[in-house]
C-alpha cells in the first residue's frame, strides 16, 4: 500500500513539475505552448523523467533516514565541542568579509522611507512600524549627529550578529536531535558560503528582521510536534512562544497568515492541549485586531489595500492593454476610480505590479464596484487574466532566467528622491578593486555557472513540495503534515506578492529547509525503528 501511495505522489509531482517547466519556458523564453504532438511527447518525456528523478530522490532520503551519527574530529570540533555553539563564530567570520567590502552597509528604498518615517513623525503603517522604529532608534539618532555612516555600520552589525545567531541556534537544535552530519554540512555549507546570507545582513531592509524570526518560529513548531504537544505543559515555553507569534505578526503583515494557520493546525495536532492552542490563536486574532484599530488613533496611517491586490489589478491592467478597446464607458469609471486608467496599460509590467497599484486612489469605498467589473471582464477573457496571473508568478515555480539580486543587495538606491540630500551612503572606496573582483567571482558562479540553481526561487519551494510528498506518502509520519502550514501560506504569499520571483521574499522559506530536512529525516528513522522494535516484540 504505501508502495503504491509513494509511486502516485511521485507521479503527481512530476506532472505538476512538468506543466509547471513548460508554463515557464512560456514566459521567460517566449515557448509557445501548443498541444500538437510535438510539444505532448515532450511533455510526456519530462514527467518520465522527472519521475524518476523523484523517485531517486526518495530511496536516496530512505538511505539518510538509516545512517547512523558517526563522528570524527571534523565533525566533533564543529558540531559538537562546547555543546554545538562554535557555529556561530564560524558563521560571523565567513560573513564578516562580506560586511568589510561593503562597508559602512547597504541602503534599499524601504529603508530610506522608513527612516524618513522617524525624522519627519509622519508615521504610516505600510511598512511594519516595529520594523521602522527598530530600524531608526539606532539610525536616526546618530545620523542627527552627523554619524549617518556609523548608525547604519552599528545597526548592521547587531544584525550580522543577530542573524547568524539565529541560523546557529537551528544547528543546536540538529545537535540536540542527532541530526545526520551530512544534512548539518549542507546547512553550513549553504549558510556560509551561498553570500546572499552575509549579503543581506550588510543590507538595511526589514526582511533581515522577519526571517530569523520565522526562523524560531519554525523551530518552536517543530519542538511542539517532536513532543507531541507536551511543549504546553511548560509555561515558560507557551510565552517564548505566543511572544513569537505576535512579533511575527509585528514585523511583517502577512505574519499573520502564517500565525493563525500554523495555530489552527496545531489545535487539530495537540489534542491533549487542545485548549491551550485555542486560547493562543484567539489571543493571537484579538490582539491583531485590537493593534491595527488602535493605530489610526495614535496617528499611524494605516497601510493601504493596494498590497493585497496585485493579482487583480495586474489582470485589469492587461486587459486595458490587450483589450482597450472592449472597454465601456461605465467600466473605465469603475477602473478610474480605484486606479489611474490613463496609465495603467502603459505602466504594466508583467514581472511587477509596483507601476500599476501605486497608482491606487485609497477609496476603499469603490473596490465593490470595481470587482463587479474585473469579474465581467474575467468573463470576457480569462486567458488574459490567466496569462497575467502565471506571467507575474511563474518565477516561484518555474525557471526564471533574471534574478534580481541573485547574491543580495550590492548597489545604492542612488533613484531615491531623498538619497542625494539626506541618506547619502558611499562604500569604502579603498576597497574598491576587491568589491569589483567579488562581484565578478559572484556573477561568473551565481548567475553564469553552475550554482545559479540557488538563487531560483523554485528551488526552493519544489524541494518543500518533494519534502511534504516524501512525508504523506508515509502513513507512520503523515500526521506531522501541520509543520508544512507555514510553507503553504508563505507560498502563496509570494504569488501574490508585487514581485515575480523575488529572492527577498522567499528569504524565510530559503532559511529553513534545512531544519525541514532533518525533521523528516529524523521522523522517518525514528518510525521505522519503531516498526523494528514491534516486530521484534512479535
Amino acid at each position: 500500500m504505501q508502495k503504491n501511495n509513494r509511486n502516485f505522489i511521485c507521479a503527481l509531482i512530476a506532472v505538476l513539475f512538468a506543466i509547471c517547466f513548460f508554463v515557464g519556458k512560456h514566459f521567460d523564453k517566449g515557448w509557445k505552448l501548443q498541444l500538437d504532438i510535438w510539444c505532448i511527447m515532450k511533455l510526456i518525456l519530462t514527467v518520465a523523467v522527472v519521475y524518476f528523478a523523484v523517485c531517486c530522490i526518495y530511496k536516496g532520503m530512505d538511505l539518510l533516514g538509516r545512517g547512523r551519527i558517526r563522528k570524527n574530529r571534523i565533525n566533533e570540533l564543529v558540531f559538537e565541542k562546547n555543546r554545538g555553539k562554535n557555529i556561530w563564530p564560524i558563521l560571523i567570520l565567513l560573513w564578516l568579509p562580506n560586511y568589510v567590502l561593503y562597508f559602512p552597509g547597504c541602503l534599499t528604498y524601504d529603508a530610506i522611507n522608513q527612516l524618513e518615517q522617524f525624522v519627519s513623525g509622519q508615521w504610516t503603517n505600510h511598512h511594519p512600524i516595529l520594523t521602522t522604529f527598530i530600524e531608526s532608534a539606532i539610525v536616526v539618532p546618530l545620523k542627527n549627529i552627523g554619524r549617518f555612516e556609523m548608525g547604519t555600520a552599528v545597526y548592521l552589525m547587531i544584525i550580522l550578529l543577530f542573524s547568524s545567531g539565529v541560523v546557529a541556534w537551528g544547528f543546536q537544535w540538529m545537535r540536540k536531535h542527532e541530526i545526520s552530519y551530512a544534512v548539518r554540512w549542507a546547512g553550513l555549507i549553504f549558510f556560509g558560503f551561498y553570500p546572499l546570507w552575509s549579503a543581506y545582513a550588510r543590507t538595511l531592509v526589514k526582511d533581515t528582521l522577519f526571517y530569523p524570526v520565522f526562523y524560531l518560529f519554525i523551530l518552536q513548531v517543530m519542538d511542539i510536534v517532536f513532543y507531541d504537544g507536551k511543549f504546553f505543559d511548560c509555561k515558560r515555553k507557551i510565552f517564548k512562544f505566543s511572544l513569537l507569534c505576535l512579533l511575527l505578526c509585528l514585523i511583517r503583515h502577512n505574519g499573520f497568515y502564517i500565525v493563525a494557520a500554523t495555530l489552527a493546525g496545531l489545535i487539530w495536532f495537540c489534542r491533549n492541549n487542545r485548549g491551550k492552542c485555542v486560547i493562543i490563536f484567539f489571543a493571537v486574532v484579538i490582539f491583531w485586531e485590537g493593534y491595527n484599530a488602535a493605530l489610526p488613533a495614535l496617528g499611524v496611517v494605516p497601510g493601504g489595500k493596494q498590497e493585497m491586490l496585485s493579482i487583480p489589478f495586474q489582470q485589469t491592467a492587461r486587459y486595458v492593454k490587450e483589450h482597450g478597446g472592449e472597454v465601456t464607458e461605465e467600466e473605465r469609471r469603475a477602473i478610474d476610480r480605484v486606479l489611474d486608467y490613463k496609465v495603467i496599460a502603459e505602466n504594466y509590467d508583467p514581472n511587477l505590479s509596483d507601476p500599476v497599484k501605486n497608482t491606487y486612489r485609497q477609496k476603499d469605498e469603490y473596490l465593490g464596484d470595481y470587482f463587479r467589473v474585473w469579474w465581467q471582464q474575467f468573463l470576457k477573457h480569462p486567458k488574459t487574466y490567466i496569462k497575467a496571473t502565471l506571467n507575474g508568478t511563474y518565477g516561484y515555480y518555474a525557471w526564471k532566467n533574471k534574478i534580481k539580486y541573485p547574491f543580495g543587495y550590492n548597489v545604492q538606491p542612488e533613484g531615491h528622491r531623498l538619497y542625494a540630500t539626506d541618506y547619502k551612503l558611499t562604500f569604502n572606496s579603498k576597497l574598491e578593486k576587491e568589491r569589483a573582483l567579488y562581484e565578478k567571482a559572484a556573477t561568473a558562479v551565481f548567475v553564469r555557472g553552475p550554482l545559479k540553481i540557488l538563487t531560483e526561487s523554485m528551488l526552493y519551494n519544489w524541494f518543500f513540495i518533494l519534502l511534504f510528498g516524501y512525508m504523506i506518502q508515509n502513513k507512520q509520519i503523515r500526521r506531522y503534515w501541520v509543520i508544512f502550514l507555514p510553507f503553504w501560506v508563505s507560498f502563496f504569499i509570494c504569488l501574490a506578492s508585487p514581485v515575480n520571483g523575488d529572492l527577498r521574499y522567499m528569504l524565510p522559506v530559503m532559511s529553513v529547509w534545512p531544519l525541514y530536512l532533518a525533521f523528516i529525516v529524523r521522523q522517518t528513522a525514528e518510525a521505522k525503528q519503531k516498526l523494528k522494535e514491534q516486530g521484534q516484540g512479535n
